[in-house]
């Protein structure tokens, strides 16, 4: 029976009209950005972080896709959380903790009372895992399936 079916799909597609596989793939991407909140410009997503000694940070947040203008903020940010220091001058992580708190703050819009002041927080993995969530919205959202498949949700 499934081979009947693979037949008659690909039938379909021989004897469709260009016009009505164009339709068709359209209607797919609806209903796929129907399905995958990722691929909105806002993403709501609700995050648990379990630290070592057993303590639970968790929240609901809304990430939203940053405009050209919102990145340059990121940018400024990034550059006064270095303290004006050139990049090159900086250590590995912590341009990357400046990276990760620009962008957090200016991309996240909803987020529990703990993750209002980012640089209060000890733990880096908890910030990295928060981080990896809002990159992989982007990454869907702006297309990037490569990434998405490499890469895991912090949740």
């Amino acid at each position: 029976m499934q081979e009947n079916d693979m037949i008659k799909g690909v039938q379909h597609l021989i004897d469709a009209s260009t016009e009505e596989l164009v339709n068709e793939s359209i209607n797919v991407d609806k209903v796929s950005e129907m399905d995958d909140p990722k691929l909105n410009e806002e993403y709501e997503f609700d995050f648990c972080w379990k630290d070592k000694r057993g303590h639970k940070w968790e929240g609901h947040f809304k990430n939203k896709i940053l405009s050209i203008g919102e990145q340059q903020a990121v940018g400024i940010l990034r550059s006064r959380l270095g303290g004006g220091i050139p990049i090159e001058s900086l250590d590995l992580m912590t341009n990357e903790l400046n990276l990760i708190i620009a962008h957090l703050s200016i991309s996240l819009i909803v987020k529990p009372k703990w993750a209002e002041d980012l640089r209060s927080l000890k733990y880096i993995d908890l910030l990295q895992d928060l981080y990896k969530e809002v990159a992989s919205h982007e990454a869907m959202f702006f297309g990037d399936v490569e990434f998405e498949e490499n890469s895991s949700s912090g949740n």
